[in-house]
């Protein structure tokens, strides 16, 4: 209810603006984190089919946490945007979680005993695996296309 009442206050205010939204579903996480209030399948459905009747305008995103089969069937229900080929552990498109593992305590960085090629954890698991072309290969079934946007150059270069 807070993020439909923040949509439409945005929605007032900035109306130049191109608005989108993550449903990410909280997952148990390192250091024994359980969600204290998991959503179900069901709820989730409910829940996007509702932003996308009282928001049409608004982008959905949809993220690799949730599985294939419940992404695909997501799609057609007004998904806008979604993840391939994620990572979420530290530095797991550069391959600098790998190296120079460490814990932060307090604002300090705190060694941590590693065999050598463990590298740093996920954030949270991924349930959807399938790498681009796959992603591809399944949106074009469904009688979809995907559209791609990098970053610009500008904002990457130093």
């Amino acid at each position: 209810m807070a993020m439909a009442a923040h949509l439409e206050y945005l929605q007032k205010r900035c109306w130049k603006a191109q608005i989108s939204v993550s449903l990410p579903r909280l997952r148990p996480a390192a250091g024994q984190f359980e969600p204290r209030f998991p959503v179900t399948d069901r709820e989730f459905v409910q829940l996007l089919c509702a932003l996308r009747i009282c928001f049409p305008q608004t982008g959905i995103v949809l993220s690799t946490r949730e599985s294939a089969d419940f992404r695909d069937g997501l799609i057609p229900l007004g998904v806008t945007m979604i993840s391939a080929g994620s990572h979420t552990e530290p530095g797991g498109y550069t391959g600098a979680g790998r190296e120079a593992l460490h814990q932060t305590v307090r604002g300090r960085a705190v060694a941590l005993e590693c065999q050598p090629g463990e590298g740093a954890t996920e954030q949270f698991m991924i349930s959807d695996a399938r790498p681009v072309p796959e992603m591809v290969s399944a949106l074009r079934k469904q009688g979809y296309e995907a559209v791609w946007k990098d970053w610009d150059q500008g904002i990457t270069e130093t």
